[in-house]
């Protein structure tokens, strides 16, 4: 919601009944569609720092424009919001014959209408806003006025400046790519709920790229990915790949071994998780066996995704490995398997 007070309508009849001479003042206020405001973020990390920048991209187009005024953003109605690489579990399945199924009646569909594309934001006031919480939502008002044209352009006001310690450390997912990405975890500790909206992102002076920040409430934990990190180089190859028959019952077996190698190229140490996977059977002619690991992992679930934990030296460098061996039933098909 938006409401901003300082424009008038072109024509407003008030009916006035005075018992006798003197002065009357009247105020008026009334409600216009197509205004509103998106939130975007500047997301800056210096060290452990992270200051984030809250500014409203406000639009309008209701056909009066909007002088210098007062404006109030409402929270009231949010509007809907890798980042690092997440690993679905690796499933081994037996293939199954597919049914045919008779053919539906052809549905109608809808379209929804598409949002408008938002034009350059222009720079304005970069004092912050003035918050009101209520029960659900809150209400912000810049404390400069700010004039918006019925043009359907942005202008942007400050909303907030968080200053937030943050964790900082790199992750990785070579069974994805080769990527490493700067992380950085935060938590909220400001009385601001922020909004879903688009971040650019920042490490020191150095622009990195965009991320989409999703809800963020007071007290919440939130994981930001800044961009790839090129001085800490990650490699993953197959080392062994094997396919023959078990003794008994003519099972097929099926082996394979990745080696992962990590190398900090850059001037200072580094924290970096590395995220891999193992298979995980949904049948029970499927059995996974001989997971080896080396080192131990720091982490491992249910669904097969395994997480090391290393810190690297400048200059500094890791192998891991990861083997497992799978035995398939006679006459079973298998699915997943990565050749």
């Amino acid at each position: 919601m938006l409401s901003h007070a300082g424009a008038a309508p072109d024509l407003v009849a008030v009916a006035v009944d005075l018992d006798g001479s003197g002065e009357v003042d009247l105020e008026v206020s009334y409600v216009v569609n197509g205004a509103g405001w998106d939130s975007r973020y500047d997301v800056r990390l210096s060290g452990e720092r992270l200051t984030l920048t809250w500014f409203a991209l406000v639009t309008q187009n209701s056909g009066e424009d909007w002088p210098e005024c007062e404006l109030a953003l409402s929270t009231a109605r949010p509007a809907a919001g890798v980042d690092v690489p997440e690993l679905d579990p690796w499933f081994l399945d037996v293939l199954s014959p597919v049914v045919p199924m008779p053919a539906a009646a052809p549905m109608m569909r809808g379209f929804g209408a598409a949002m408008p594309a938002v034009a350059g934001a222009a720079e304005v006031a970069v004092d912050t806003a003035q918050v009101e919480h209520g029960t659900t939502a809150s209400t912000y008002r810049p404390q400069r006025p700010v004039a918006v044209p019925a043009d359907g352009t942005a202008h942007r006001a400050t909303v907030a400046v968080l200053e937030l310690e943050a964790r900082v450390d790199h992750v990785t997912a070579p069974v994805r790519g080769p990527e490493v990405y700067l992380r950085a975890t935060a938590v909220n500790t400001s009385e601001h709920t922020l909004r879903p909206g688009r971040a650019a992102l920042f490490h020191d002076a150095e622009y990195v790229g965009v991320t989409q920040l999703d809800a963020w409430a007071p007290g919440e934990e939130l994981e930001l990915a800044l961009g790839v990190d090129d001085r800490v180089r990650v490699e993953r190859e197959l080392v062994r790949r094997s396919t023959g028959k078990a003794v008994l019952g003519g099972t097929r077996r099926l082996e394979a071994a990745y080696r992962t190698k990590v190398a900090n190229h850059g001037p200072r140490p580094v924290r970096l998780a590395v995220v891999d996977q193992v298979p995980v059977s949904r049948h029970e002619q499927v059995v996974v066996r001989d997971v080896a690991l080396r080192p131990d992992p720091a982490e491992r679930d249910e669904l097969g995704r395994v997480t090391w934990r290393l810190d690297l030296v400048p200059g500094g460098r890791a192998e891991l490995e990861l083997a497992v061996r799978v035995d398939v039933a006679k006459g079973a098909h298998l699915t997943g398997w990565r050749d």
